[in-house]
């Protein structure tokens, strides 16, 4: 956070909740400087963020969800870039936090929308539950992250299974990691193959060596037809202003 940021709002202690603007951005910074969200303020709906970004990068294999179940709100950059990008979708996004909620929805413009519930409870809950009573998604996306890295209880080897039994049969799971040295991310992305059986793909970021996106798919993926995807990248880049197609290339770089 620079000195040209104006904090809006800050949450008592011990919260550590802050969004602060430019008035150019928005910002939603989560235990200290650690920046969860950004929003531009002419362009709501727009990904800022290159994790968000490359999360979205699960739409090239499953580009008409029907049903996503999102861990982890935030300011809720995802829910409203998923809302408008995929008309068909209904959205449940689970979040530990009710004062994540209401900042959400009175400074980053989260919609008050038919197609979108809010389940205020810890992630690992939910999937159990919605496991338990039958339920599938065509995207589980998980972004639950403190100062300390992922929320640790969505690392557990029985929550990551019940994520990939509660895929369709062209489902595609995405999860949001750091990959900086204490991390341990090779590790962390071995487990998920071996829990994927082998059906998965990883994307380091190039602008920021913090994040890596695993995907998971209930089917074995072609890593070296990746490129094959290029024609729905570029449709996805063309409707949302963000340059998915450089983001398969990486993907292709890294997996092929």
């Amino acid at each position: 956070m620079t000195s040209r940021h104006r904090i809006i709002y800050r949450s008592a202690p011990p919260r550590g909740i802050t969004v602060a603007d430019d008035g150019y951005r928005r910002s939603l910074y989560l235990d200290g400087d650690s920046m969860q969200s950004c929003m531009l303020l002419n362009d709501p709906e727009m990904l800022v963020m290159e994790y968000s970004q490359a999360m979205m990068c699960a739409l090239f294999f499953q580009p008409r969800p029907a049903r996503v179940l999102l861990v982890g709100l935030g300011g809720g950059s995802l829910v409203k870039f998923l809302l408008a990008a995929c008309p068909e979708a209904h959205i449940e996004a689970v979040e530990i936090n009710p004062e994540v909620v209401e900042v959400a929805r009175n400074y980053f413009h989260l919609p008050d929308e038919q197609r979108l519930l809010i389940t205020l409870a810890p992630g690992e809950e939910v999937i159990a539950q919605r496991l338990a009573a039958g339920g599938s998604y065509d995207l589980l996306l998980l972004d639950a992250f403190d100062d300390n890295g992922p929320a640790r209880a969505l690392l557990a080897d029985q929550a990551l299974r019940r994520c990939r039994r509660l895929l369709t049969p062209h489902g595609v799971f995405a999860m949001n990691l750091w990959n900086r040295p204490r991390d341990n991310f090779p590790a962390v992305h071995a487990e998920l193959t071996r829990i994927f059986d082998g059906k998965t793909l990883k994307l380091a970021l190039s602008e920021n060596d913090s994040n890596a996106i695993v995907f998971g798919f209930t089917e074995p993926v072609q890593t070296k037809k990746l490129m094959q995807f290029k024609p729905v990248a570029g449709a996805l880049a063309r409707r949302t202003g963000v340059n998915f197609v450089r983001l398969l290339r990486q993907l292709h770089w890294q997996n092929g």
